[in-house]
């Protein structure tokens, strides 16, 4: 599986099934978010929220399914659960992605504490992909409180300070901070097999965009 960050909450994910290579591509952002979106195409588009930094379908081509309900789907190999998880707007979606004996959430424009219900929908997660940007989204201090209720392997930060953005978010770094001594690495792109998990303790990726 290969893991690449676009801007705020936008993946690109490549996976390998029986049916052969799908792309998932999460919450493509418009250009009124202050970010030039890249050309992406893909099998299956994920939006977790209403707005001009998650449901710019018309960025991605290949004619995707499009996830944008709560559910259970099926697509070319690739299961993904979306779980509502309404924030302060009223419209959120939890998005889990299993594919290569390995699970992915991504949190959308989660804002607040996780219910009992839905880290229990979280469990046994490999791969984490939280907001930590602060304001209209969770802050450095919460969603490392969810990192510790949630236990996943591999901790991926998402919607945080970028060039160009024009919204106002906190740095990537805050959020490192108040993770305290957790392991960071950073790269342009995630590569990772089941048996690359790490087994003892978690890591927290930033990627470049």
């Amino acid at each position: 599986m290969q893991i690449s960050w676009n801007g705020l909450a936008c993946f690109e994910i490549t996976t390998k099934t029986s049916d052969g290579e799908v792309v998932i591509v999460t919450d493509p952002y418009d250009a009124a978010t202050g970010l030039k979106q890249r050309a992406l195409e893909a099998q299956i588009v994920t939006i977790s929220h209403k707005g001009n930094d998650a449901d710019n379908v018309s960025a991605v081509t290949g004619s995707p399914f499009r996830v944008d309900l709560p559910g259970e789907f099926e697509v070319k190999g690739v299961f993904v659960y979306a779980v509502s998880a309404p924030n302060a707007k009223g419209d959120n979606r939890i998005c889990r992605i299993e594919s290569e004996d390995m699970s992915v959430a991504h949190l959308g424009a989660l804002d607040r504490m996780l219910t009992d219900e839905e880290i229990e929908s979280l469990k046994d997660v490999d791969i984490l992909m939280i907001p930590v940007g602060g304001g209209r989204v969770l802050d450095g201090k919460k969603a490392a409180e969810i990192i510790a209720a949630v236990e996943p392997r591999v901790v991926i930060p998402m919607t945080y300070e970028v060039d160009g953005l024009k919204e106002e978010l906190q740095p990537v770094s805050e959020f490192v901070k108040a993770m305290g001594g957790a392991r960071k690495e950073e790269m342009n792109k995630y590569k990772v097999a089941r048996k690359d998990l790490p087994e003892e303790d978690m890591i927290i990726v930033v990627l470049t965009r």
